[in-house]
């Protein structure tokens, strides 16, 4: 027999990317204050933006609508997470929509779920088009927007505000293109990406092993427009859980380099240690183990530690967030896009 629950009142909320804007929201519930729960995932360590609640529904059952609103958006929800791929004004209408077809469903007054934290006070959330920014976050949305638009991708965020690095990807499980934003130095890089993840069949593996056989990208590099803005990093990851923690060894080849520096002795050099970064016994799909080097807290010895490994390329030009960010972009993006092709030619990705 199926259990049944019971109703619980409550809200449910969606949280944006605070004063940026992005195509990216968090959909939740909670029987308490919006604000206090968003307060709580800001101060966790998930690594992801820091968000702020843009609008909330309080119902009579908000663990169902939940359900309801996770199933309908499965669509575009991110793998194993509460993010959806939506901008926080389309997902409020979707869940009213959601919840005006459910007819065991109703809307509850605020007055009627009991405020669990004194300190947070009822009020009336901002619509996201409402809030003022300041301008160097207008500068990062219009990187933002413009990444999205001339790529015409949803985008997936990474990164966290409040870390050295933020940006945003255009989610392709193989080679992506990517903007990062650091915003202590005020600069932005936009790179072509592809990380040793599984994917489908490995393609870092299959990039490096064509590499090797016939290479290609020490001839294309003449070839490049503005290439000595060009810079390749070809690096190793190292795997706790699903966490990359930093490690001395991190480099191959020992540093970036900006592409007029590739000839074709040191990219066989790379490569090789790139390959070594994979598992020799299933035929390279798969990560290796190497000893290598933690990097720790200050005042901490570094460790050395035996742990998965894998291979990731960055090949990456920097654009200015003080100019026009759309020719920036446009002119970025249009200087990799030979490197796209090849990698993702190379990969089969």
């Amino acid at each position: 027999m199926e259990k049944q629950t019971v109703a619980e009142e409550g809200y449910v909320y969606v949280l944006g990317v605070k004063d940026i804007d992005l195509p990216v929201s968090k959909i939740g519930r909670t029987t308490r204050d919006p604000a206090v729960r968003c307060a709580e995932i800001n101060q966790s360590s998930t690594g992801d933006f820091i968000w702020e609640v843009t609008h909330q529904i309080a119902v009579s059952d908000c663990r169902k609508l939940e359900l309801l609103v996770h199933e309908k958006l499965s669509p575009l929800r991110q793998k194993r997470r509460e993010f959806f791929n939506i901008y926080p004004d389309a997902a409020i209408r979707a869940i009213e929509s959601i919840l005006a077809s459910a007819s065991d469903l109703r809307m509850v007054t605020l007055n009627e779920i009991r405020m669990e934290d004194p300190r947070v006070s009822e009020r009336t959330i901002v619509p996201r088009r409402q809030i003022t920014r300041s301008g160097k976050d207008t500068i990062y949305a219009h990187l933002l927007d413009g990444f999205t638009e001339l790529l015409n991708v949803k985008g997936r965020p990474f990164g966290q505000l409040n870390k050295p690095t933020f940006g945003i990807s255009d989610g392709h499980e193989g080679v992506q293109w990517n903007l990062k934003i650091r915003p202590d130095d005020q600069t932005a890089r936009v790179g072509v990406n592809l990380e040793g993840l599984a994917y489908r069949g490995w393609p870092i593996a299959a990039l490096i092993k064509s590499e090797l056989g016939t290479p290609v990208l020490p001839r294309l590099v003449p070839q490049l427009r503005d290439r000595q803005n060009i810079t390749l990093r070809f690096a190793r990851d190292a795997w706790q859980a699903t966490a990359r923690p930093s490690i001395l060894e991190e480099n191959l080849g020992g540093r970036e380099f900006h592409l007029p520096e590739l000839t074709g002795d040191l990219w066989h050099t790379i490569l090789t240690e790139a390959l070594g970064c994979l598992n020799k016994e299933r035929n390279y799909l798969g990560r290796a183990r190497q000893t290598v080097t933690l990097v720790r807290k200050a005042g901490l010895e570094p460790e050395s530690r035996i742990m998965e490994v894998s291979p990731h390329l960055t090949i990456w030009t920097p654009v200015d967030p003080s100019r026009d960010s759309v020719d920036e972009l446009s002119s970025a993006i249009e200087r990799l896009l030979p490197i796209h092709d090849w990698a993702s030619k190379a990969s089969g990705a």
